[in-house]
């Protein structure tokens, strides 16, 4: 937090809130926990704004899902194969999932569509949606304001070791990069020659 003056956060830590749950939530939502720890943000308005973000997000997808979902997953491939996962999970938990859409981490977006273009009851949606979006939020907000002093202190360690840590990450990440190419390259031309 010491990054981001005191009054910046004051003035749009709410409108931050508010966006970062219609995009994502948990990163986001951690953080607004330590800003209210440290009194930069109001408790309340923080949790109101926290919920209402989530929610605005998923009934977002939800009428995506109602109004253009059938066309969309047709024509985005990855959207066809998380699609499969979204209808599984709605299957198992029924008119629960709406509740547990913002705990369903990589279907966060399919699954709201999912459910829209099954044409599951938009009041029920918003109702079980409502009651997610407050555990979520509650969960999230609670981990940042009671963990984010512990954070913090871990980031700082962390800091001090941050150019080595990097370079061995990019070394490492090549390194794989390579290996999984050469293997695809030999399969290529194991193929392309044939048996020998």
């Amino acid at each position: 937090m010491r990054l981001i003056p005191r009054d910046v956060i004051e003035s749009y830590g709410y409108w931050a809130v508010l966006v970062g749950g219609v995009l994502e939530g948990e990163t986001v939502f951690i953080a607004a926990g330590y800003a209210v720890s440290q009194d930069y943000l109001a408790p309340l308005p923080t949790f109101i704004a926290a919920v209402t973000g989530g929610s605005l997000g998923d009934f977002l997808y939800f009428t995506l899902g109602r109004l253009f979902g059938a066309r969309l997953i047709r024509r985005f491939a990855f959207l066809r194969r998380l699609r499969a996962r979204a209808v599984l999970f709605l299957r198992r938990w029924g008119r629960a999932t709406a509740g547990l859409t913002r705990f369903a981490y990589g279907l966060r977006i399919i699954l709201p569509m999912t459910i829209g273009a099954a044409r599951f009851p938009g009041a029920a949606f918003i109702l079980y949606n409502l009651i997610g979006s407050l555990a979520f939020a509650g969960v999230y907000l609670s981990v940042g304001y009671l963990f984010g002093e512990t954070l913090e202190e871990v980031l700082g360690t962390v800091r001090r070791y941050e150019k080595p840590l990097l370079i061995g990450l990019a070394v490492a990440g090549a390194v794989v990069l390579g290996v999984r190419e050469w293997r695809l390259y030999h399969r290529r031309s194991r193929r392309a020659g044939g048996p020998r």
